[in-house]
């Protein structure tokens, strides 16, 4: 039986891991160690026994040291909450966010290369710091819509404010009839002398108005010198047919409606 026999397969041989050498090295260490350095005898004289020990030199209740235990084995280093520069940018993530977020990503890169880790704070940081700056960037366009669109408004208004000085030195010119076409019963040529006189009014109106206004004046003067030109032409008034028309026209300026918006 001493030999194997012919049709046996030999056993596998395990291939030994770094952490089996290790401990067969400090097996070995121990082991050389005890062999220079015996345990003293508890018979010898001059290392009286304790009492209560045993033949063998051990007391009942002690426990001998496993030859397992790894002393200088390096304890992995706790991960500190943050660093000084993690709360620094934490302050500036909540004050200025882009600031605060420069900051973050400087504390990770240099936490990271130091310990190979980043600690809890930063990663809170950088949350933060992302979130307050869209809402910053957020509130920045939204501030300058606003700010545009006032401004656009402020510069309408004051391209009215002429308009308006020129409307409020006639009070009351927008409740008459066509703005005040002449519908008194005169001469003609006192009649056709008021007829100009309106005329000439409502140009400079026109040409003092701003774009959202200016069409809409330009109407009123061209269609009341269309009608001087008429009435000097065939020496007769259609009053009532000359008020209809300039009462279709004035009512399609919208300008009452005008005044109370950039007049105001």
């Amino acid at each position: 039986m001493g030999r194997r026999s012919a049709g046996s397969v030999p056993a596998p041989v395990r291939e030994l891991t770094d952490f089996d050498r290790l401990i067969d090295d400090r097996l070995r260490a121990r082991a050389a160690d005890d062999s220079v350095h015996p345990a003293p005898s508890p018979e010898s004289p001059s290392v009286p026994a304790p009492s209560g020990q045993t033949g063998s030199g051990q007391a009942p209740d002690a426990v001998a040291p496993s030859r397992l235990d790894l002393p200088d084995r390096p304890l992995r280093a706790k991960k500190p909450r943050g660093t000084v520069l993690d709360w620094i940018s934490l302050v500036f993530a909540i004050l200025v966010p882009p600031l605060g977020l420069l900051l973050n990503v400087v504390s990770r890169i240099a936490s990271r290369h130091r310990h190979g880790w980043t600690t809890s704070v930063a990663a809170v940081v950088t949350v933060l710091s992302i979130v307050f700056t869209l809402l910053l960037g957020v509130g920045i366009l939204a501030y300058s819509v606003v700010a545009e669109r006032e401004a656009a408004e402020a510069q309408v208004l004051a391209e009215a404010q002429p308009l308006c000085t020129a409307i409020e030195a006639t009070p009351g010119a927008l409740d008459l009839p066509a703005f005040g076409w002449p519908t008194e019963v005169a001469a003609i040529p006192v009649t056709l002398e008021a007829m100009r006189a309106y005329q000439l009014h409502w140009q400079q109106l026109a040409d003092l108005a701003p774009a959202s206004a200016k069409a809409n004046l330009q109407a009123v003067a061209d269609q009341a010198q269309t009608l001087v030109v008429s009435v000097e032409a065939n020496q007769a008034i259609d009053r009532n047919g000359n008020l209809a028309t300039m009462s279709s026209v004035t009512g399609a300026t919208g300008l009452p409606g005008w005044v109370a918006t950039h007049c105001a």
